[in-house]
């Protein structure tokens, strides 16, 4: 009989971009291109021995947990790799068990989903986590589709937070940004809290539906705030000159908490991922400006975090990933901390 699965539906999503813009253009300090993800994860591995195991495979970069815990349901993450810390940090202690990366903004191979899938399930089932792209969720259901043919059982989340893309469409039609790494969180908490995969899909789901990002590009030859730009040159929903981060702050929590209005008595959850040209200070200072602009409209802050975890985009700004959580989300959303940053 047929493993039961767990997965969102197709929809096509913002194309990725293309290797200029998934290692940008001030990006020079390299060797060949065909070596730069090989030394990416010999380099965690190097400065984190005894923690990670890799997994060789010739069309992606697999990497699990050396310390697989049994009887839980375990947590892979994956996309194209270029992205910083996503996807190669994200794997941990309250992070993914795996992930897998394909070449730069390429999806995983399905095979090597497959294979790690197989790999580090232990009895409990695999959920997968993906951005919201077509390649992406092609190789995910394959790869859940060989899982099956074995009697594992699996699901797939993807992640549609970038409330700027499939303009006037559903939510579901839209594309990933570091949202995912909010859910990446979640999702290990609850599963090493012994939640069956059928609930650690429905847990991760709403968290997902109860997500927003924006991206919020900075011009410095305009003095311009651009909100909604696409990574891959989509022109940007709104644009205003810039003042400063208060106003920034202001214009991004009337956008994103418009659309979570029917869950305005949730607490808030909210990271600032800084893009490429954006300084730490500027982060923290970004960060602070939220948490007045969130407490001046009466809403409830459960915790936020600033730090670069999604780095797709060659600009000055930021992602605001906004999070509206209910009782059972809170629960299980924990500070945790991945290779070089804290989420």
């Amino acid at each position: 009989m047929k493993e039961e699965r767990f997965h969102t539906p197709l929809f096509m999503a913002v194309p990725q971009a293309c290797l200029r813009y998934a290692m940008g253009i001030t990006m020079k300090i390299i060797n060949e291109k065909e070596g730069i993800l090989d030394d990416v994860l010999q380099g965690i591995m190097f400065t984190q021995q005894g923690t990670y195991i890799r997994m060789e495979n010739e069309f992606s970069y697999m990497l699990h947990r050396k310390d697989i815990k049994n009887q839980k349901v375990q947590v892979i993450l994956n996309g194209g790799a270029g992205k910083g810390p996503l996807f190669e940090g994200f794997v941990g202690k309250g992070l993914a068990d795996a992930m897998v990366i394909g070449e730069f903004d390429c999806a995983p191979n399905a095979y090597a989903l497959y294979e790690i899938g197989k790999k580090i399930e232990r009895g409990k089932g695999i959920l997968f986590l993906a951005n919201n792209y077509s390649g992406d969720y092609l190789n995910n259901d394959m790869a859940m589709e060989l899982l099956s043919a074995e009697g594992i059982r699996s699901g797939l989340i993807l992640a549609s937070d970038d409330m700027f893309s499939a303009k006037g469409e559903r939510k579901e039609n839209r594309g990933g940004l570091s949202g995912i790494g909010m859910l990446t969180k979640i999702a290990s908490e609850a599963a090493g809290n012994g939640l069956s995969l059928k609930e650690l899909y429905r847990v991760t789901q709403e968290a997902n539906c109860r997500m927003r990002s924006m991206a919020v590009c900075v011009s410095e030859e305009t003095n311009k705030i651009q909100i909604g730009a696409g990574f891959s040159g989509e022109a940007p929903s709104i644009a205003e000159d810039f003042i400063s981060a208060d106003q920034l702050a202001e214009t991004v929590i009337e956008c994103g908490m418009e659309e979570l209005k029917a869950y305005e008595n949730s607490k808030i959850f909210f990271t600032v991922n800084r893009m490429r040209e954006m300084t730490y200070v500027e982060g923290y200072v970004v960060l602070m400006s939220m948490k007045r602009a969130l407490e001046k409209r009466g809403y409830a802050i459960g915790g936020a975090a600033a730090g670069c975890y999604y780095d797709a985009y060659d600009s000055n700004g930021c992602i605001v990933t906004v999070l509206a959580a209910n009782a059972e989300i809170e629960r299980y959303i924990k500070t945790v901390n991945g290779y070089d940053f804290t989420i």
